[in-house]
């Protein structure tokens, strides 16, 4: 489904934030001190023919039958990702995903005339104030007509900047509930708010338990998946007994961790991302803590580092199977990923592919369908909010299009994993809020 007619052409002004005044300024500085009008033909050549002064082939040497190529300029598209500190394994594999499908796209000639380029900067694993730095650089010097985020903290952060200058915000690797509802924000990751519930209630079945202890980052994503659980257990009549916040990259949990044996829980949930994972789990091990653990979370670095700890650890996670392909494009993405970083790709390197391959691909070709220029402020957005208005389906690599929700949530597959004889093994399927089991 094509969502055709859709785009409205706004005014720039509507957008113009502090670049576009910026510009205006120096323009109106210039005609001020120069104090004259220039007239642009005052060097022009009177005796010359206009006709004359045509070049229909600019480069001569250059073949028309040679590969295609990109004829509108280029899309500028900024990646925030976390490219150093503890979680630069998710940068590494987030921006590989991005890489891979800029460069299908370049080699296919673009889209709809436009070449895409992709320029990288960190937020150093989730710092705030490094997250604005850096989108400040990202719009302000790169003129990036599309962000791409990650982390709940850094989008969290960036958002009121992204949506002044009227550049989409996307993000596929937070999940924490501050992403819902927010100005030109949409999210291509299941958040906390959408996959913890149904794992907590299974948790409570399988179990048979009647109380959780939380251990959870000390931020917007760890806070928001321990409020969730709270919540969830409120509804159902479980109850949480203990909640210890940490903060990102701790290595000594064994305080928290002390409290939360002392409080005796059913169930430990993990409301941490990265290697924190596999160190919290280690350290529970290792403090006497055998009851059964639950998460939002699993990466190979934190399996590495819990080791046996992480046996029967159970995630809940967007479902990405890049062993069994479910389209031509899927396999596609695969095979040229694999051959291009040495590794079979993951979800969150799925995720970041798909925001360029079809998100922002497909909103480029909405607004030139309609006559429009995607590198105008606010071009891209009123494409999105239109397109989610009329229930347009992305494409998608998880097999069923994508569709996003009025509040920037996404609706996509998603499973139950359990780690087995230190492999994640898919066991059950989250189909309407509901665990059901395969």
């Amino acid at each position: 489904m094509r969502v055709r007619g859709a785009y409205r052409q706004h005014s720039p002004s509507r957008w113009l934030g502090r670049r576009g005044l910026a510009v205006l300024a120096a323009a109106a500085l210039v005609v001020v001190a120069c104090g004259e009008e220039i007239d642009p033909d005052d060097d022009a050549d009177p005796d010359a023919d206009p006709a004359e002064e045509v070049d229909d082939d600019p480069d001569p040497d250059v073949d028309d039958d040679d590969e295609p190529t990109a004829e509108g300029g280029e899309i500028n598209i900024g990646a925030l990702l976390a490219m150093t500190g503890g979680g630069s394994w998710y940068g590494e594999v987030m921006s590989a995903g991005a890489e891979q499908a800029v460069n299908e796209i370049n080699e296919e000639g673009g889209v709809a005339g436009y070449e895409l380029n992709l320029i990288t900067e960190d937020h150093e694993s989730g710092d705030a104030d490094a997250a604005v730095s850096s989108v400040r650089k990202l719009l302000d010097v790169d003129d990036a007509n599309v962000v791409l985020s990650s982390f709940t903290a850094p989008t969290v952060a960036v958002q009121p900047i992204t949506s002044e200058a009227g550049v989409l915000l996307l993000n596929g690797g937070g999940v924490g509930d501050e992403l819902i509802g927010q100005e030109a924000l949409y999210n291509t990751r299941m958040l906390g708010a959408q996959l913890m519930p149904p794992l907590v209630e299974w948790a409570l079945d399988e179990y048979d338990a009647q109380t959780f202890a939380v251990i959870h980052w000390n931020d917007d994503a760890g806070r928001a998946l321990n409020d969730t659980v709270v919540r969830e257990c409120e509804e159902l009549g479980c109850e949480v007994v203990e909640s210890e916040p940490h903060e990102i990259d701790e290595r000594n949990f064994s305080p928290m961790l002390a409290r939360i044996a002392a409080a005796e829980p059913d169930v430990l949930v993990v409301g941490s991302w990265g290697n924190d994972v596999g160190h919290i789990l280690d350290q529970a091990r290792r403090q006497g803590i055998e009851v059964p653990a639950i998460g939002n979370e699993w990466t190979p670095d934190a399996q590495e580092i819990g080791g046996e700890a992480m046996e029967d650890y159970v995630a809940v996670l967007d479902t990405f199977d890049a062993d069994n392909p479910v389209h031509a494009e899927a396999e596609q993405f695969i095979e040229g990923y694999t051959e291009s970083f040495g590794e079979t790709p993951e979800f969150y390197g799925a995720n970041y592919y798909e925001l360029i391959r079809f998100v922002v691909a497909e909103l480029v070709e909405m607004v030139v369908d309609d006559g429009g220029d995607p590198t105008e402020p606010g071009a891209l957005v009123d494409a999105m909010e239109e397109a989610v208005a009329a229930d347009h389906e992305f494409g998608s690599i998880y097999g069923d299009q994508m569709t996003f929700q009025g509040d920037g949530t996404i609706l996509k597959p998603a499973g139950v994993y359990r780690v087995e004889d230190g492999s994640l093994n898919r066991f059950a399927a989250l189909e309407e809020d509901q665990v059901v089991p395969e």
